[in-house]
């Protein structure tokens, strides 16, 4: 079945959020999620939605979430535009997150706003957005500390937009960390002070479990991981071929495996929160 956000994760069960990159990784997300009757949120950003195509969406991913007997999220993540929106919505996302994070307080605020309203009225089951700016090598810009998030930006931007969860910015990044992260506890701790809904993580690829650990008593419920999950369907394909494999589907079989032994040891590390 589809939900949203809230109905998986929660204070005592925040989540890790897959991105969906590939049909080999989405083909492991469900599969392990059935396998263990383990609710999952999986997300996909516009430039993978591009890349898999509407088609696959329609056809295949909703369809196939639709009909599971567990609850899995399909997150459209960072859209930057309504249109965007429109399109995730149309094709049948059941959570949504605007990204104007890049844009000017004034600008997002506005921007969210509009994103967040054509949510509501389709009815899409949770909403995100962002305040300070989360960087990184994956977005070509290697700074993972410039945007840092504002409380007082915070506050205000939830006044105007009551978004469902809030991705903020505490020191972390997407893709490969330069240099081994160091999160912003005190900023953290005084976002989750002030802000009553669930907070966001992004960039978790690099963050240690106990980092992992700790910012889940700082209100953090969902923890994105993307570029885990690329290093194991490339590590899944590559040990395929070098064994000398070369019939397509072992060797996406092998990627599809890889991905899944990654799940394995990232879903141990939020259980006994």
């Amino acid at each position: 079945m589809l939900t949203g956000l809230s109905a998986v994760s929660s204070p005592d069960r925040p989540r890790f959020a897959y991105n969906l990159t590939s049909v080999e990784g989405f083909r492991a997300i469900v599969e392990w999620g059935e396998a263990h009757r383990m609710p999952m949120i999986m997300q996909c950003s516009e430039r993978y939605l591009r890349d898999l195509g509407d088609t696959y969406f329609e056809n295949v991913v909703v369809p196939r979430l639709a009909r599971s007997e567990v609850a899995f999220v399909l997150h459209l993540d960072h859209a930057t535009s309504l249109q965007a929106v429109q399109a995730g919505i149309q094709l049948g996302f059941s959570s949504v997150m605007f990204d104007g994070s890049g844009l000017p307080l004034k600008l997002n605020i506005q921007a969210s706003a509009d994103a967040l309203g054509l949510c509501r009225q389709a009815r899409i089951a949770s909403f995100e957005a962002e305040i300070g700016h989360v960087g990184g090598a994956e977005d070509g810009d290697d700074e993972e500390t410039r945007y840092l998030t504002r409380v007082e930006e915070a506050q205000q931007f939830m006044a105007e937009v009551p978004v469902d969860f809030l991705a903020v910015s505490v020191g972390n990044a997407h893709g490969q960390y330069r240099m081994p992260p160091k999160l912003h506890w005190d900023l953290l701790e005084a976002l989750h002070h002030v802000i009553s809904v669930p907070l966001v993580l992004h960039g978790g690829t690099g963050i240690s479990p106990a980092d992992f650990r700790r910012a889940t008593k700082l209100g953090v419920q969902k923890i994105n991981l993307g570029t885990e999950l690329k290093v194991a369907w490339m590590r899944g394909l590559a040990l395929a071929m070098e064994s000398g494999e070369r019939e397509p589907d072992r060797i996406r079989s092998a990627a599809k495996r890889s991905i899944a032994e990654t799940l394995d040891r990232t879903e141990r590390i939020l259980i006994d929160v």
